[in-house]
C-alpha cells in the first residue's frame, strides 16, 4: 500500500502584484510543475489534482488547487524527503492539508483547515485522530513524518 499526501495552494495568492488572472493561471501552472517534479524525483507512485470546487467534499471557503501525491510504503525514506523539501522550500505557498497511511487506514496529519471539513463529513476518523495527538501514541513512522511537517520534536 503506501502514503497519500493531501496539500494545497491558494489560487488567489498566486496572482502576484499584477492581480491579472492569466498571471495566476502560469504560476499555479509553473507551482504545480515544481511539486510534482519534486514527487518524482522522489519516487512518487501517483499523482493526481483537482480545484477545490470540483468536488462536494470541500466548501469554497478558498478557491485552491488540490493535489494528492501517493508513495509506495517501501519508498518511506523518498516520501520523508519530499515533505522535508516541500516544507523547507514552498511553506508559504503550499498547505500539507494531510497525511494518510493507507495500509493502516489511519490519518497521520491534518492541518485544521482539513479537521474543519472532517467535522461534516467523517467524524469518527476526525475523533481518533484528536485522540492519537492528545495521547501522542505515534508509531515510528507517523513520529517521522509528523516531525517533517511540523519541524519540531513531538
Amino acid at each position: 500500500m503506501g502514503y497519500e499526501i493531501e496539500m494545497s495552494y491558494d489560487l488567489k495568492k498566486l496572482t502576484g502584484n499584477t492581480g491579472n488572472t492569466g498571471n495566476t493561471s502560469n504560476n499555479a501552472i509553473k507551482l504545480t510543475d515544481a511539486l510534482v517534479k519534486v514527487a518524482y524525483q522522489n519516487n512518487c507512485d501517483k499523482f493526481f489534482q483537482f480545484k477545490e470546487g470540483d468536488t462536494q467534499r470541500y466548501h469554497n471557503k478558498r478557491r485552491s488547487n488540490i493535489m494528492i501525491f501517493t508513495f509506495k510504503s517501501e519508498r518511506f525514506t523518498e516520501m520523508s524527503n519530499f515533505l522535508q523539501k516541500i516544507v523547507n522550500n514552498y511553506k508559504k505557498r503550499v498547505h500539507i492539508e494531510s497525511v494518510y497511511d493507507i495500509e493502516h487506514k489511519n490519518l497521520v496529519y491534518a492541518s485544521p483547515y482539513y479537521m474543519d471539513i472532517m467535522e461534516k463529513e467523517d467524524s469518527e476518523q476526525k475523533e481518533e485522530y484528536k485522540h492519537r495527538r492528545q495521547t501522542r501514541s505515534y508509531s515510528e513512522t507517523d513520529y517521522f513524518i509528523l516531525r517533517d511537517i511540523l519541524k519540531k520534536n513531538i
